[in-house]
């Protein structure tokens, strides 16, 4: 195979529509061995073509909701983020926020937090297409429940959804949530 340049293989992360790449993904995409691949993914920041990360992981996209939504995985955009990105709310959170089923971790360089939820919270989230790339936001309703899981908004703030269609779609999820906090879920969808 031909020697690949860093314009095409920005060009070919970008036709995949993801953005945020390990060198493991890298390596894959470019159908390079592992130590290529980490050399192309130092190329690609020194040379401004990729913005990096954390270790071992670089971005083609600048959009913090990308970003997030594409550096742990899984996770989705919620709390006050999802709530900014669906114009519910109208001043911006300090960081990107985000649950995740794997370990709590804050990015404070990045602006990033992701909050550990249980696996079988992992619902009520869609992929929304920005830019050249995507990232997952939950629906308004799930933003509020994940919130009112994780003690950050209180019963009164999810109150006027109570009992609406869009809430009732999760009643079959929470009853087979076993996990700390059902009966409160329960309550709070109606």
């Amino acid at each position: 195979m031909k020697e690949l340049t860093l314009y095409k293989i920005r060009e070919m992360a970008l036709e995949s529509e993801r953005a945020v790449y390990t060198t493991s993904q890298l390596s894959n995409l470019t159908g390079k061995n592992h130590t290529t691949a980490s050399v192309y993914l130092t190329r690609l920041w020194k040379s401004g073509l990729a913005i990096p990360l954390v270790r071992g992981k670089i971005s083609f996209a600048a959009n913090d909701l990308v970003i997030a939504s594409q550096l742990i995985e899984p996770s989705y955009i919620s709390l006050h983020s999802a709530l900014l990105f669906h114009n519910v709310l109208q001043q911006a959170p300090h960081s990107v926020q985000s649950v995740t089923p794997v370990n709590s971790i804050v990015l404070v360089g990045l602006g990033l937090v992701y909050h550990k939820i249980p696996s079988a919270l992992m619902f009520g989230y869609e992929r929304h297409k920005i830019g050249r790339s995507y990232c997952f936001v939950a629906t308004v309703e799930k933003a509020l429940l994940d919130g009112y899981y994780l003690n950050y908004f209180s019963k009164k703030d999810i109150d006027p959804y109570t009992g609406s269609k869009e809430m009732l779609e999760f009643k079959p999820y929470l009853e087979k949530f076993k996990g700390k906090g059902r009966l409160k879920l329960l309550e709070a969808v109606g």
